[in-house]
């Protein structure tokens, strides 16, 4: 039990998967009143929910990106 949760942990595509579905999550919540809200200055929860989305993102994206030159390294 305990591999398969790091396996989970560590899946980099399966936390790209996570922070596209949750970016896309507060973009639909937000998406009416995006400009408005930013404009204004009043933010909320679906704001947050957008920023941690693609915090996700950025990170798996890193995390791929590195482990694909470390693989085109060990290649030549």
């Amino acid at each position: 039990m305990k591999r398969w949760i790091r396996a989970l942990a560590r899946n980099r595509i399966l936390h790209l998967f996570l922070g596209t579905v949750v970016a896309l999550t507060g973009l639909w919540e937000v998406g009416e009143t995006l400009g408005q809200d930013l404009l204004s200055g009043e933010f909320h929860g679906g704001h947050g929910v957008v920023l941690i989305g693609l915090w996700h993102m950025a990170r798996a994206l890193a995390e791929i990106v590195e482990a694909s030159d470390y693989l085109d390294e060990g290649l030549e």
